[in-house]
């Protein structure tokens, strides 16, 4: 897939592509959004959008690890994006994948890129006590935010290759959450990576042989759509997203706790069920 990014050194290698729940680059990076400095040789099409969007995507071909928030949303916010994704649907080309509602959520760290490839049941166990630990002494840090907190959902934007609803973390807590997880993360020997940022990221160590780096989004967000392929004007394509986002009313939410989850088909087409779900912040014991 084209992008435009800098070349990195081998050491510091690590998967760039993190789903709807990390950064949501390289998929809507400024690189190959509108106007100057874009580059017009990187494609907005995904293959696996498309697979998705067709019901092909086979689960267990890639696999995360990612802790979110907010997911499921509440159906208040559910009830208004689906209203939502019926209008932007019909308003932009056929090349546009919008989301279903279920895969909306809140990145808070990205244990594991997707990208980084299927993991069997053996992986799966060993990154899980790996980071059980970790999660757990987050969870116990004076800082870790107790009781519910607000997030307020903004109006989405088309960003190049992405549309996504940006969120005010409006207590602080998405903040609060990643600077413990950063803190319990340097004293298992690991390093996140930052945004985009991966120059000092290291894995925690004990982690398996050629596995990644963790990440720490540096936005809190969701991601609304993707290209199936690339559109024929991206221009009308982006008015057409715009005209539809005026719609959109900015939403108060109150969210209580953060899980973490095997995110085994791409960009959170998953259920949220004990199948996925292996980690929770309110139901663990510190």
């Amino acid at each position: 897939m084209d992008q435009c990014f800098p070349s990195r050194s081998a050491s510091e290698k690590q998967p760039i592509l993190s789903g709807c729940h990390t950064s949501v680059a390289p998929f809507f990076s400024r690189s190959v959004g509108f106007g100057r400095g874009a580059c017009p040789m990187a494609s907005w099409g995904n293959p696996l959008v498309a697979k998705l969007a067709v019901g092909e995507a086979s689960q267990d071909d890639l696999c995360g690890f990612v802790v979110v928030c907010s997911w499921p949303m509440p159906e208040e916010v559910l009830a208004a994006y689906e209203r939502f994704r019926s209008e932007l649907t019909a308003a932009l080309p056929d090349e546009a994948y919008v989301y279903p509602g279920t895969t909306l959520h809140c990145t808070v760290m990205t244990l594991r890129a997707f990208t980084a490839g299927p993991m069997d049941s053996e992986l799966r166990e060993s990154l899980r006590w790996l980071w059980e630990p970790v999660l757990a002494s987050a969870r116990a840090m004076e800082a870790w935010p107790v009781g519910t907190f607000t997030l307020r959902i903004g109006r989405p934007t088309l960003e190049g290759s992405a549309g996504i609803f940006r969120y005010e973390d409006v207590d602080g807590a998405i903040a609060q959450m990643r600077d413990c997880l950063r803190s319990a993360i340097d004293v298992a020997g690991g390093r996140a990576a930052e945004g985009m940022d991966w120059s000092q990221a290291m894995p925690l160590s004990g982690t398996p042989e050629g596995q990644p780096a963790p990440q720490i989004p540096n936005i809190v967000h969701s991601t609304t759509l993707r290209w199936c392929g690339e559109p024929a004007d991206r221009d009308t394509a982006k008015e057409a997203f715009d005209r539809v986002a005026e719609t959109w009313v900015p939403m108060q939410i109150k969210v209580s706790r953060a899980t973490a989850v095997f995110e085994d088909t791409p960009y959170m087409h998953i259920s949220a069920d004990d199948s996925h779900i292996w980690w929770d912040s309110e139901k663990s014991k510190y």
